[in-house]
């Protein structure tokens, strides 16, 4: 029973954690865009959704919306690199973070 136990802290743990790297990463993305808690929200939602048609988790495809919403991209520009970078982040088995940081240093580099 003690093992259980520390296996159910473990979980509830590990889903805190999540929840809070996910609360700062669109935190983040709100202070760069000014987005309204509303809008948030509703990206939020749109992040879940394409997370999970591109199998990953929401606060991965977050952080990789992150970077692009930094450059200063449309809604649209971020919605389309951030896919990719998902889809480049899960065949090369990398962090989408340093995926997106690859890809915008290709696409700069090409004036894309």
């Amino acid at each position: 029973s003690s093992s259980i136990l520390h296996g159910f802290m473990g979980t509830v743990q590990s889903a805190f954690g999540y929840a809070q790297d996910l609360n700062e990463s669109l935190n983040n993305i709100r202070i760069v865009t000014g987005k309204s808690t509303e809008e948030m929200a509703a990206f939020a939602k749109e992040a879940n959704k394409a997370a999970k048609a591109l199998s990953t988790t929401t606060n991965e495809y977050t952080k990789a919306s992150l970077i692009y919403f930094q450059q200063g991209l449309s809604k649209k520009e971020v919605k389309e690199r951030t896919d990719v970078t998902i889809k480049m982040a899960n065949v090369a088995r990398e962090s989408s973070e340093k995926v997106s940081e690859q890809l915008t240093a290709v696409w700069n580099g090409y004036k894309v």
